[in-house]
């Protein structure tokens, strides 16, 4: 048995998502090479971005090339704002008493199918734990996964830890006899290890795999989702930035963390392609073409962009406490199907997939009206 065999599926992902950080030298020394600019004065630049209303850390900042002066001015870097402020913002726009439906993934699963919206099917939860599930298949022993996964109509199936963040631990079960699992780019592994070693203690739901409309049959085989911001008014609902997410074939979810995987720029009222990108720890490299496959991407409209839309809004509302909100909304061949719920939703994957800060004058109004007093009203 090998280690990764053994190893937590959850513990292995998160380490992997840390370990991609660099020092302070290696990201100005980076920002230095791309840019032509002093260190000096890149420092400089740096810090008044520290200092003001986005509070950037370094690696946000040359990450996503914040330093590049022919894509942004003075008045365009004020506008990216550190990740770090995602959870103090999310908490001052929400009812946080809220986010337990959203982020307990059984739960949001029958909270909207409960409310006639499109998700995948779930076929049973893992938990060794005492508590109840009612109306769905629990698993708590070797036997009884065993018993579910080689029951008619359970393969293939997506695992993925029920309170979980980023995708870490995700997995893919294609294949299973009497005595393994076989999963999707790792192999075989037996029961007691899937359960002992790869699930351990953590809690993990069980749903059936979504299949992608046949738009992207050119690009990939794994399933991708449309991340929808989401700000919620009096007036209705608004969507600064949308995001399509392309997993690499190498890859179960995806996450922009994972490397290869693609995040795409689309305009929130027609659905066309942007900008194509992929991030390595360092920053992000622009393409106009899938680039495993040569398949054409920018400039080309998501399926369904209008269902799309419509989905997220109705699903919004049910969520309505929650302000501050993102959906990640998958596009099959009979339409969108919402794979998650988030009560608020990172800024790093929209301002690196756009190369666009996330304080346009609508979110600093937004998250102001909605009692985030620390950011300035944007200049009239």
């Amino acid at each position: 048995m090998s280690t990764a065999d053994s190893e937590h599926a959850v513990t292995r992902d998160r380490r992997d998502f840390y370990d991609s950080e660099l020092t302070g030298r290696e990201y100005l020394r980076h920002a230095v090479k791309k840019s032509g600019r002093r260190p000096l004065a890149l420092v400089r630049e740096y810090l008044r971005l520290l200092r003001g209303r986005g509070k950037l850390t370094l690696a946000e900042y040359v990450q996503w090339a914040v330093y590049d002066q022919e894509r942004n001015s003075p008045e365009e870097q004020s506008r990216f704002i550190t990740n770090r402020l995602h959870w103090p913002i999310t908490h001052t726009c929400c009812d946080m008493t809220f986010q337990a439906v959203t982020e307990d993934k059984w739960l949001c699963s029958h909270t909207l199918a409960g409310s006639n919206i499109p998700v995948p099917r779930t076929l049973a939860v893992i938990n060794r734990r005492p508590r109840h599930y009612p109306g769905t298949r629990k698993i708590s022993t070797v036997d009884e996964l065993r018993d579910f996964s080689t029951s008619p109509d359970a393969l293939p199936y997506f695992a993925k830890e029920n309170r979980g963040i980023c995708s870490w631990g995700a997995m893919v079960v294609l294949e299973t006899d009497a005595k393994r699992i076989r999963l999707k780019n790792e192999g075989w592994v037996d029961y007691e290890t899937f359960l002992d070693k790869r699930i351990r203690d953590t809690p993990y739901l069980l749903q059936s795999l979504q299949r992608n409309h046949t738009f992207f049959d050119r690009y990939i085989d794994a399933l991708a989702t449309v991340r929808v911001c989401i700000l919620l008014t009096d007036d209705g609902m608004r969507v600064p930035f949308a995001v399509l997410k392309l997993p690499s074939g190498k890859h179960v979810a995806d996450n922009f963390w994972r490397p290869g995987n693609l995040a795409c720029n689309v305009c929130p009222e027609t659905g066309t392609i942007l900008t194509v990108r992929s991030k390595d720890a360092l920053g992000t490299t622009d393409y106009t073409e899938h680039p495993e496959t040569g398949g054409p991407l920018l400039g080309e409209r998501v399926p369904m962009w209008d269902r799309i839309l419509a989905l997220a809004e109705k699903a919004a509302w049910v969520f309505e406490p929650c302000r501050y909100q993102s959906m990640d909304i998958a596009v099959g061949q009979a339409g969108p199907i919402l794979i998650e719920a988030n009560t608020g939703g990172g800024f790093d994957l929209p301002q690196l997939a756009s190369g666009k800060g996330f304080l346009t004058d609508e979110c600093i109004e937004f998250f102001r009206d909605r009692g985030y007093s620390k950011l300035p009203p944007p200049v009239k």
